[in-house]
């Protein structure tokens, strides 16, 4: 893990995510990149000439430019590579094009909650990006501080197409000198305990001690074991959906994201 890009709208969100990305790339002997994608009101460009809009778009860009460079005072050790300024209209779009092209390992972005009824429906920036990053991704809570990453907790099905979110998360946590546990929340009633750990022989990872977590929800199971186990940070693999489900499935990764304060990353297919 070399290459980490940071997304910002300049929030107190996204100050909060800069630190905690700012001591895990240094944790890592990584680098940050920090990205802001801009755009113009559509009062603004509807009925302007061509020249001006260029031209607002100069002024717009480096006002953004300035932005970035006293976003970063903040943190002023931390490990800084390219400063983008970007224009798009889809957020998402652009992080995830910026990743394929940059070669991105890691991206890290600040999460605040959920604040409107349209959030409610779309989703929020980070969930898309979740979903659509060609490479993992870490949402941190606005109340998370960074704590050195010790111990991760993948929270699995027992399902052999984990193949690639397990390698990509034994070469994180390689990264950051931490340990990997495994657990499945099973919530059957009476199946399983946090003293219970299964063994299973065809599992295609080296790693075969899983933990199992009795509990009425995953989401209850998994925050027990995140703080009898004392985790720092929660991995799941989320497969891909279809659109529809996308934009209007109110998803398990959704909720832990904007009511954890624990760091969630996610890998996909």
């Amino acid at each position: 893990m070399k290459k980490i890009l940071f997304p910002t709208d300049f929030s107190v969100a996204a100050a909060n995510a800069f630190r905690y990305a700012s001591a895990l790339a240094r944790s890592a002997d990584a680098e940050i990149d920090l990205l802001h994608v801009y755009n113009l009101p559509i009062i603004d460009a509807s009925n302007a000439p061509p020249e001006y809009i260029v031209q607002m778009l100069d002024e717009k860009k480096a006002i953004v430019q300035g932005k970035l460079k006293a976003f970063v005072k903040a943190v002023p050790d931390a490990p800084l590579g390219q400063q983008i300024p970007i224009y798009g209209v889809f957020i998402p779009e652009e992080i995830r094009d910026l990743v394929k092209s940059g070669g991105y390992d890691l991206v890290v972005m600040g999460t605040a909650g959920e604040h409107n009824r349209l959030e409610k429906v779309m989703g929020s920036i980070t969930t898309f990006t979740m979903m659509n990053a060609g490479c993992p991704v870490l949402a941190v809570p606005e109340d998370a501080e960074w704590e050195e990453i010790d111990y991760v907790a993948f929270a699995t099905d027992f399902l052999p197409k984990e193949n690639k979110a397990v390698a990509q998360l034994m070469d994180f946590a390689s990264a950051v000198a931490a340990e990997v546990f495994f657990v499945h929340v099973e919530t059957k009633p009476g199946i399983g305990t946090m003293e219970d750990y299964v063994t299973l022989a065809n599992y295609p990872h080296k790693f075969t001690d899983f933990a199992i977590v009795n509990s009425p929800t995953v989401m209850e199971g998994l925050d027990k074991f995140i703080r009898e186990k004392h985790i720092d940070l929660l991995a799941l693999y989320i497969p891909q959906r279809r659109l529809w489900e996308r934009l209007f499935h109110s998803s398990f990764t959704k909720r832990m994201t904007f009511h954890s304060k624990t760091p969630l990353l996610v890998f996909h297919e």
